[in-house]
């Protein structure tokens, strides 16, 4: 205030009539465009450099909202949507979290209605999340492997700065040391919307269908499959370059994801089958099996979900990143249930990445450098699992994707049982009330976990007794006593009520 003002009893004349003058300029069709555009950057640098400091409350007090949608429904400021959204965006999160009722853009948001608003914000974040994905895809063409592709590989191995090298080379620590790029600060804005606004969610879910219709030459992939590709890229490389930047983005992008996750309108338009094309991220190995339409963009948004699971189990463990990927699972598969759907996918790589981080916490947890919340991790990794077997034969599509959970669940006992020491280990007295729903205050995680140990060790016994010998001969043994008895599973932990 001093700098700005000259003094703090200076400082609400100097900044009301500062925010005024921002108001009036980007509001005002008569300026020119350039200087428009000028104001909006200054304001945006303005925002930026307060952060949460107090000068921010005087953009509170003087309502921004029209001047900044008229300065993206004007024909001749169209072009910086872009920017004027994360204006509206850096304002709606002014002490967010602790003064929701008094900021009044978040109020905006939610409020507005606008569909020709809407659609132009997907149209600049589409532009800006293709941007995006293309700075990746130009590091390492992860196209779908192609006999061509596949010389190029061993063609570019042969290169003597790579077969000579004294060790190998850490590709994604150095090639994507710098990724993102700028334009993936558009995930903020998108994520605002997405969160605050019912009109914005419709539109949203909408460019779907639209995508479907769209003819060539001109075709524009749709917002939620270019979203769903750049989450794969940012959640693939997020942590191994080791920089802030880079998590800050795989965070946002997981927050965007659990939203779309939580909401029924985006999880309906997400169903449906689409013939797009989706290319995700598969620059790191073991890569997914490419998106190949007809398939449902649920199964891209679980695929992101895997590849944060599977790249991410680090010494500097992420651990709210991996809650909220849990949650984010959780809530697709309690839909699915819900609306009797059984989607076609690749259930066992959801199912082996679910065991490898529960494996991964039960041996490095001494190891590992967190803000804590494993505890809640464990808890909640082992209620994805237990409600997979319980609900199995209403989610999953055929007998044989049954029979498979069944058998990596069996595969993986040892991993399960391990679950006891970690969840002695990190037991709270005062962590577990709010799961102490049933009969007798145990912990649901406990109850979950002693579901799974009984499936487990009941067909361990049983293919200990038939003598297998192999993988296959163990899951031709688990399916034929399914086909013959069913499956017997624990307690139903999980009602009929919506997750919170």
């Amino acid at each position: 205030m001093d700098v700005f003002a000259g003094g703090v009893g200076d400082s609400d004349k100097v900044f009301d009539d500062l925010t005024s003058v921002i108001d009036e300029t980007l509001g005002n069709p008569s300026a020119s465009a350039s200087l428009r555009h000028e104001v909006l950057q200054m304001a945006i640098i303005l925002v930026c450099g307060i952060s949460q400091l107090s000068p921010g409350a005087y953009f509170l007090r003087h309502d921004l909202f029209p001047s900044i949608v008229a300065t993206i429904t004007s024909p001749d400021t169209g072009q910086f949507t872009f920017e004027a959204v994360l204006l509206l965006a850096l304002l709606a999160n002014f002490h967010k979290s602790d003064a929701a009722k008094m900021n009044p853009y978040l109020g905006r948001i939610h409020d507005a209605n606008d569909e020709a608003l809407m659609r132009k914000i997907c149209w600049a974040a589409n532009y800006a999340a293709s941007a995006v994905v293309k700075s990746y895809q130009s590091i390492v063409d992860d196209s779908p492997p192609t006999l061509t592709a596949a010389f190029g590989s061993f063609l570019s191995a042969l290169r003597p700065d790579r077969a000579l090298s004294a060790k190998p080379i850490d590709t994604s620590r150095e090639l994507f040391k710098n990724q993102p790029i700028e334009a993936c600060v558009f995930l903020l804005p998108l994520f605002e919307f997405l969160q605050g606004s019912p009109a914005f969610r419709n539109v949203f879910a909408e460019t779907l269908a639209q995508g479907d219709e769209q003819k060539p030459p001109i075709h524009i992939t749709p917002l939620p499959l270019t979203l769903l590709s750049l989450s794969s890229y940012l959640l693939s490389h997020a942590s191994s370059s080791s920089s802030s930047r880079s998590i800050a983005y795989a965070s946002l992008a997981l927050n965007t994801l659990l939203v779309i996750s939580e909401s029924d309108i985006l999880l309906n338009a997400l169903r449906p089958v689409t013939h797009e094309a989706l290319r995700l991220c598969r620059q790191r190995d073991p890569s997914l099996p490419p998106f190949e339409p007809p398939l449902s963009p649920l199964c891209a948004l679980m695929d992101c979900c895997i590849l944060w699971f599977r790249h991410n189990l680090h010494k500097k463990f992420e651990v709210q990143c991996y809650i909220m990927c849990i949650k984010t699972c959780y809530r697709i598969l309690w839909s699915l249930q819900k609306e009797h759907v059984r989607l076609e996918y690749h259930w066992q790589e959801l199912w082996r990445a679910l065991i490898l981080l529960l494996d991964f916490l039960a041996n490095k947890l001494d190891s590992l450098t967190t803000s804590g919340g494993i505890e809640q991790l464990a808890q909640e990794t082992l209620l994805l699992v237990d409600f997979a077997l319980c609900r199995s034969e209403h989610l999953l599509p055929t007998p044989a994707t049954v029979h498979e959970l069944v058998y990596e669940v069996v595969r993986s006992a040892e991993a399960f049982r391990k679950q006891r020491g970690l969840l002695d280990k990190l037991a709270n007295p005062h962590s577990n009330a709010s799961q102490k729903r049933l009969s007798g205050g145990q912990p649901r995680a406990q109850q979950a976990l002693q579901n799974i140990i009984a499936l487990a060790e009941q067909y361990e016994t049983k293919l200990r007794d038939a003598g297998v010998r192999s993988a296959n001969q163990g899951l031709r043994t688990v399916a034929k006593d399914i086909e013959k008895d069913g499956l017997t599973y624990g307690a139903d932990l999980h009602g009929t009520e919506d997750p919170a």
